[in-house]
């Protein structure tokens, strides 16, 4: 029980605007959680506003609002988050060409180099896919964590299985 009253679905954009300007902090935290990019909380915002409003105007009635918001923002947010992810995996070539490939001496052109990335990239489940994209594209197991949605001990080992078997397809390469 949050203690609050339940909201009423016949809904004017004042009343969204009042729910929304009432339960900012929570949603803001729920964002927090998941968002470490900037750029991405304007279409999070928005996301959120969106989703609220289709689902007051579902006429059904939100007994918990402060529970409901915050389950709204939290996995709106993760689904933004997402998607963005899965925009950026188009890997720039130049990462993939300077790259070098786990497990020691790397004596691939980057072509090849390239292709054999992007084939170990394709046949990863993908989480795995996503977390080597964006180790590959720099970022750290904390970063990766925090960009993904996953925690940190998640993350390394997405990362740690992708890795093992882009370095088995090397050296299988190699051979």
């Amino acid at each position: 029980m949050d203690g609050a009253s339940p909201i009423e679905t016949s809904v004017s954009e004042a009343d969204l605007e009042a729910l929304i300007e009432r339960y900012s902090r929570l949603m803001a935290a729920a964002v927090r959680r998941v968002v470490s990019q900037p750029e991405l909380l304007p279409d999070i915002r928005q996301e959120i506003h969106l989703a609220l409003l289709k689902r007051l105007r579902t006429g059904r009635d939100i007994r918990h609002p402060s529970s409901y918001v915050y389950k709204v923002a939290l996995t709106t947010a993760r689904t933004v988050v997402q998607r963005y992810a899965s925009q950026e995996q188009n890997v720039d070539t130049d990462v993939l060409d300077t790259t070098p490939l786990p497990g020691g001496e790397d004596r691939m052109k980057p072509v090849e180099r390239r292709i054999l990335v992007k084939e170990v990239l394709n046949m990863l489940p993908k989480e795995q896919a996503v977390a080597l994209r964006c180790y590959l594209g720099g970022l750290n197991h904390a970063e990766v964590a925090r960009f993904c949605g996953w925690t940190e001990s998640v993350a390394r080992h997405r990362i740690y299985r992708a890795l093992e078997t882009l370095r088995e397809r090397a050296e299988g390469a190699k051979r």
